[in-house]
């Protein structure tokens, strides 16, 4: 027999090695834990505040523990500034999906996106009139989402129109940009879809936290005969509360965001539920599933995720007539089949972005 010539064996082993390797190369790259996503969620507010940041919040947590999510979350921003600045930091540090969840940040995030383009940004809420137009004005890692608040804005205002005494109601809201400015515009119409002779004012207050600028605003519409009064603001919604508890006449409050009738169980006669909680939860989910996409853009409504509900009345039920209550469930009805078409700060003619809009449209015009 033979034995194997040196060279040949050296040949051999260097295979076998070399097969070894790999597979113990492609074993590792197998068994190898992936990065952890991370998302940083910027927002308005105090995180417990019962309003918006608190069920953003809530929403990203809950993301969070279900998907292994490492989270922050950052409140109590309202400039601009303040979100460059915290949105720079957290994507400095690598941070996968960065989230602003404040309507007039649009431009913070386009910034950030431009210098950052490793990293998605998500600024809501937020709507361009086409695709187009998203495509051609940022780049490709940024996007939004918008959870379509007109229409629960607009079925608090139905409420509203069959539920007042005075025939006087009004709002109070932080900032006039666009898609704050939808949610009192639509209550207007609401109200006015249910009661011709209603009256509307409102209030603007520059601060979506300040208790006390909002009381003073909600004060001043009661003071002019409202008798309902309602809130597009963070958690300054506790001065709205506040105005309607201390009114000389009986005064109903109806809070945004977050279910608020445990803050004032005589007063708050419902609030209206954005299920901000499931659009933070559904954009992570994404966000970890790699389904963003270059200039994503996702819309939230009634149907798709029940965006704009109305909170119970609880022992305020008997304020509301059955008469009323089988009202706005037939106004529910009509703008869930399209019957009637609720305008917002994009869509309609006109849209109801910009303030005192809403009195250019008659309640007959959108199938009222």
């Amino acid at each position: 027999m033979r034995r194997a010539k040196p060279k040949l064996l050296v040949v051999a082993l260097v295979a076998i090695v070399a097969v070894v390797v790999t597979a113990l190369a492609a074993g590792t790259a197998s068994t190898a834990p992936k990065a952890q996503y991370s998302v940083a969620l910027l927002t308005t507010g105090a995180t417990n505040n019962r309003s918006w940041a608190n069920a953003w919040t809530d929403g990203a947590r809950k993301a969070a523990k279900d998907f292994k999510v490492k989270l922050t979350v950052v409140g109590n921003l309202d400039a601009p500034d303040a979100y460059v600045s915290q949105g720079s930091s957290f994507a400095s540090k690598g941070y996968n999906l960065i989230i602003f969840a404040h309507g007039a940040m649009q431009g913070p995030a386009v910034k950030l996106a431009k210098k950052f383009p490793k990293v998605e940004f998500l600024q809501a809420p937020f709507e361009f009139k086409t695709k187009a137009e998203q495509v051609k004005s940022e780049p490709p890692n940024v996007g939004h989402a918008d959870a379509e608040q007109q229409y629960g804005a607009f079925l608090a205002g139905a409420l509203a129109g069959l539920v007042t005494k005075s025939n006087k109601i009004g709002a109070v809201y932080a900032f006039p940009f666009p898609a704050l400015t939808r949610q009192p515009e639509a209550f207007r119409l609401g109200a006015e879809c249910t009661n011709p002779k209603v009256q509307f004012s409102q209030k603007q207050t520059n601060s979506f936290t300040d208790a006390a600028l909002a009381r003073t605003a909600a004060s001043s519409l009661i003071s002019g005969g409202a008798d309902v009064v309602f809130a597009a603001v963070d958690q300054a919604v506790q001065g709205v509360i506040a105005a309607a508890q201390s009114a000389p006449h009986t005064t109903y409050a109806i809070p945004s965001y977050f279910d608020d009738h445990s803050l004032g169980p005589k007063v708050v006669l419902t609030s209206v539920l954005y299920n901000l909680q499931g659009v933070a939860y559904d954009l992570i989910k994404r966000g970890v599933q790699g389904k963003l996409g270059p200039h994503f853009y996702y819309s939230y409504n009634l149907k798709n995720l029940k965006v704009g509900e109305l909170a119970p009345y609880y022992n305020l039920g008997s304020a509301v007539s059955s008469d009323a209550k089988a009202k706005v469930a037939q106004i529910r009805a009509g703008v869930l089949s399209g019957k009637i078409r609720v305008p917002d700060e994009t869509q309609g003619s006109p849209t109801i972005g910009t303030v005192n809009s809403a009195a250019k449209i008659s309640p007959k015009s959108i199938g009222c």
